[in-house]
């Protein structure tokens, strides 16, 4: 039985059943193994770019007996990867690249992407963009956890598609979640501006939820930032130099703060 660190359970638990999946970089197939062990997924791809990685993945899916079900492609993406129709994936897993390569991904081949009933997605890093790329082509994030292991926050998102039939009652009630946390921002006295940035750094559904861990990676957030800027030197230097870029920094930090703390007390209240 193939183990998962907690960060690769949560994606894996995210993963609707009944489903071919594609994991995207499965690296050493472990995600893709547990998806059949489980009997999550009838059948996954298992892609990666490398050929080194992809190698050792089709190694441990031979030894557990599941290349019958499990097939390795060396693919970028979803390139070389079937998707849709009878024999197709519907389901996209993307986990443990930054937002930028996850966004290139899902932007490569439109078509293929189009067809996705759903993407699990797990950034490591420009999760706004991600967001972002997803409400402007027509994919709503219907659930998203955060995980906290080894000293690290990981956002875990659901994302599906507009155009998906199934989709329709988790669309519908993802969206109610988020009109009543519209609400709820609004009588906080959060602005327009706030609330899209809110969103997209921290995830509608998470904040929905009042979770604990995001509360807890706001308090880590405007704990590290408190600390760097008393670290900053002021924005005025003896030689008038950096002044503009300090500032900038600084007010970035600052604002950064400030929205971290009304989200959190929001969440508390």
């Amino acid at each position: 039985m193939a183990e998962l660190s907690k960060r690769m359970r949560a994606v894996a638990d995210f993963v609707p059943a009944g489903h071919i999946a594609a994991d995207i970089g499965c690296d050493h197939g472990f995600v893709s193994i547990f998806l059949l062990e489980r009997g999550i997924c009838p059948r996954v791809f298992a892609a990666d770019v490398r050929t080194g990685p992809l190698m050792r993945a089709k190694e441990h899916i031979d030894r557990e007996g599941l290349l019958s079900y499990i097939t390795p492609i060396l693919s970028d993406g979803l390139k070389n990867v079937p998707v849709g129709g009878a024999d197709g994936a519907e389901v996209m897993i993307a986990a443990g690249m930054g937002g930028k390569l996850t966004i290139r991904i899902l932007s490569d081949v439109p078509e293929k992407t189009g067809r996705l009933r759903c993407a699990v997605l797990q950034p490591q890093s420009e999760i706004a963009l991600v967001r972002r790329w997803l409400s402007e082509n027509r994919f709503v994030i219907a659930a998203e956890t955060m995980v906290f292991e080894e000293g690290k926050y990981y956002p875990v998102l659901l994302a599906c598609n507009v155009s998906h039939p199934e989709n329709a009652a988790l669309i519908q009630r993802a969206r109610q979640r988020e009109r009543l946390l519209e609400k709820r921002m609004e009588e906080a006295g959060f602005s327009e501006a706030e609330r899209r940035e809110a969103g997209e750094w921290l995830g509608c559904q998470l904040m929905a939820a009042n979770s604990s861990v995001l509360s807890a990676f706001l308090q880590h957030t405007i704990e590290k930032d408190e600390g760097l800027l008393e670290k900053m030197p002021p924005c005025e230097t003896e030689k008038g130099e950096g002044d503009g870029r300090i500032g900038k920094r600084r007010a970035e930090l600052s604002d950064r703060i400030e929205l971290a703390r009304k989200v959190r007390g929001m969440m508390e209240a």
